[in-house]
């Protein structure tokens, strides 16, 4: 991709961070209504109003698509493409999944194993986008930092139901 002129690049950018967009809103929809779901959990300590979940996940879906685009712009071997892109769409479909379990299937608990797998596949690409692309990896530390509270949440859900 790094022979795409700039003026491509730039479609590229904004159809990866659509298509990451897409991804959530789908995986939202798939999971039913999350907000009168949510009101309707015991809920821990420092859990957040249900309406911040619209607000910062936009933004942090809006950052992983940069990331990816990041990724498949600068990856130097086409094994570090596969490894890179093949993180990237790991994470995505964890996150995907996470609120289908969670939300939609009422299972606590596998939400759990699912966001802690979700959490060390975040760090994984944190680490492994580094050697490629430093935006693309620091990109993704406000989205681990999320899904790090998310996963103190899922844990006090999975409690307290």
């Amino acid at each position: 991709m790094n022979s795409i002129h700039k003026t491509h690049r730039w479609i590229y950018l904004v159809l990866t961070i659509i298509l990451v967009e897409l991804i959530g809103g789908l995986s939202g929809i798939l999971a039913g209504n999350i907000r009168s779901d949510y009101l309707a959990l015991q809920l821990p300590p420092l859990a957040p109003p249900a309406g911040l979940f619209g607000i910062v996940w936009p933004i942090l879906y809006c950052l992983i698509g940069i990331s990816g685009f990041l990724l498949v712009l600068d990856s130097p071997t086409s094994k570090a493409k596969t490894t890179n892109i093949s993180l990237f769409i790991g994470q995505l479909f964890l996150n995907f999944i996470w609120s289908i379990i969670f939300f939609a299937g009422n299972l606590y608990w596998l939400g759990l194993a699912v966001i802690i797998l979700l959490d060390i596949t975040v760090a994984v690409c944190i680490k492994q986008y580094y050697a490629t692309n430093k935006y693309a990896s620091y990109l993704l530390i406000p989205y681990l930092a999320w899904i790090l509270f998310a996963t103190y949440l899922t844990f006090s859900v999975a409690i307290l139901n």
